[in-house]
């Protein structure tokens, strides 16, 4: 459709610190299934931190950019074990449903095999999202253990713990 605003996934870049910020804040009455400190940071801090990140093998920040506004974004970051990455996918609630999330998934994926140091990527999701449970299922994780994970608001949920080998 020609009036349909285009999605954009890209990385982020220092300018962006503000509007990355804005969106943490909004995620966070969202949504209860990641951890956000963004209270905690300035836009001088954060623009430093998204250009180390863009400097890093093991670290990753994408945005999800619709008619320039950013509605979404994918994180891979470092865990304790080396060749094993994270991976965190949030994307705006009037967002949800139009194949945003599933983009950045793909596009994390693609820089954790192409361009990381990562052989594995893994993510928590919990059980009573079963749409993502499901767009990672179809992508290919597989369920390595289901555990019990405290989120935001305190309260304890069950989860998949999944794993997808990249290399």
């Amino acid at each position: 459709m020609a009036n349909e605003p285009e999605l954009v996934v890209r990385k982020a870049v220092p300018t962006d610190a503000q509007a990355v910020l804005k969106l943490l804040k909004i995620l966070k009455t969202e949504s209860t299934t990641f951890e956000d400190t963004s209270d905690e940071v300035d836009p001088a801090t954060e623009s430093e931190q998204i250009k180390l990140i863009g400097k890093s093998k093991q670290q990753l920040l994408l945005l999800a950019v619709l008619d320039g506004e950013v509605v979404g974004l994918v994180t891979v970051l470092p865990t304790k074990a080396k060749t094993i990455g994270e991976i965190g996918v949030a994307v705006r609630k009037r967002y949800w449903q139009r194949g945003i999330g599933r983009e950045l998934m793909l596009s994390g994926l693609d820089w954790a095999a192409l361009s990381s140091t990562y052989s594995t990527i893994t993510l928590t999701v919990q059980l009573r999202n079963p749409r993502a449970v499901r767009l990672y299922q179809d992508i290919g994780f597989q369920t390595i253990q289901t555990l019990p994970v405290t989120i935001s608001t305190g309260e304890v949920v069950e989860a998949h713990e999944m794993q997808l080998s990249v290399k």
